[in-house]
Formats: structure tokens, C-alpha cells, sequence
């Protein structure tokens, strides 16, 4: 049988209390942000019920709202199942957006023809973003704990700056110089320009 939460946290407590948290080399990696000695935080019981996430059940959902609007200040390309927006806050990597269905939709929900048209978009910007941007290829990732609503991070570092690459680059994202935001967003409309000419949809103008 599989482990009920409170299992697992009684069984790495006590393995935390008798032998510490495991060695990592994490500091050692090329691509880590930080010098310096970092300590784990003491690991928190499992809450007896999960807290719910914003726009749960399509209520009061910000993609919901701006998939109704379009607002071209936050949405660069959309069709008629998903749309590209742009990050809220500033970024300091050269390409940074949000791939999410324009129904409100989890990733076990989308239908076949949404998780069909998902999967040739993530090519199609990777490729897009290529194409037009100084960019090796793009990294993305699904967290989803925060906003119900599906959202896909998608990123991409600087073609050759090496130190960015893999698992750490959201983080770097967050701790780089911002891109202007006129510059930012003429980079973002170029390569959702360069997907609408390659697979479809409607990106905004220059």
C-alpha cells in the first residue's frame, strides 16, 4: 500500500532527527545562484486539508477574465483553445511567457483536441522562439499549486550563457536585472508573430 501523507512525514522526520538531511552537491553545479551556506528549513506536518487555489472552479480567475478579454496589454496570441500572456512582473531573461488553455481547465481535463493542440504549440514556440530570439531553446515547466487555472511557464536563456542552464533558471529569473519593458515585450510579440505564421492564431501587432 502507498504511504498516507502523515506516513511519509513520520518516516522522514525521524530519519531527519536521527541522520540530518542528505548531503546535496547542489552548490557545486555551475548553474547554482547563490555562494554562501544554505540551511533547510524544518519540514512542516502535512495539513489536514489543502487550502484552495485562486480561481478555483473558474471563480474570480484572473486567465479566465483575460482570456475573455484579450487585453492585448497581457495577452500576445491566442486562437480559439489556448493563449500566450505575459509575465506580471518584470523579467530578466530575454523570453518569458505563459502558455494556458482559455477555458478554465486543469491538466487532467483538457480534451483531446486541447492536449493535442497543447502539445503542437510547446514545439511551435520553442522553435518560434529560435527562430527569432538569441535563445538556445526553452525551458518549461507546470506548477500549478498557487492558480488552478493550467498555466505553462515558458523560458529561455541568453544562447551561450552557459551558468543559466537546467533547473535553476526560474530562479535566475527572479534575481537578474529586468529587461526594459518596451524591449521585453517587442521581443515576446516577435516570436508570437513568428508562431502565428507557423501554426495559426492571432498575435498582436508590433
Amino acid at each position: 500500500m502507498p504511504e498516507t501523507p502523515q506516513e511519509w512525514y513520520a518516516r522522514v522526520s525521524e530519519a531527519i532527527e536521527r541522520d540530518g538531511y542528505r548531503e546535496s552537491d547542489l552548490q557545486q553545479w555551475s548553474s547554482w545562484p547563490w555562494t554562501g551556506a544554505l540551511a533547510p528549513k524544518p519540514l512542516d506536518p502535512p495539513a489536514d486539508v489543502e487550502p484552495p487555489r485562486r480561481g478555483a472552479g473558474g471563480v474570480d480567475c484572473f486567465v479566465c477574465a483575460n482570456a475573455a478579454s484579450l487585453d492585448p496589454s497581457s495577452v500576445v496570441w491566442h486562437d480559439d483553445l489556448f493563449l500566450l500572456g505575459l509575465p506580471h512582473e518584470r523579467r530578466g531573461l530575454p523570453f518569458a511567457l505563459f502558455l494556458m488553455p482559455r477555458r478554465h481547465a486543469e491538466l487532467g481535463n483538457l480534451t483531446t483536441e486541447e492536449a493535442t493542440r497543447q502539445g503542437e504549440l510547446l514545439t511551435a514556440v520553442d522553435v518560434a522562439a529560435r527562430q527569432v530570439l538569441a535563445v538556445p531553446r526553452i525551458q518549461v515547466a507546470m506548477w500549478g499549486d498557487g492558480t488552478e487555472h493550467l498555466h505553462w511557464w515558458l523560458y529561455a536563456r541568453p544562447t551561450g550563457m552557459l551558468q543559466l542552464r537546467g533547473t535553476f533558471l526560474s530562479h535566475w529569473d527572479d534575481l537578474l536585472p529586468p529587461v526594459p519593458p518596451a524591449q521585453f515585450r517587442a521581443d515576446q510579440v516577435l516570436v508570437t508573430q513568428e508562431l502565428a505564421r507557423r501554426v495559426g492564431g492571432e498575435a498582436v501587432p508590433d
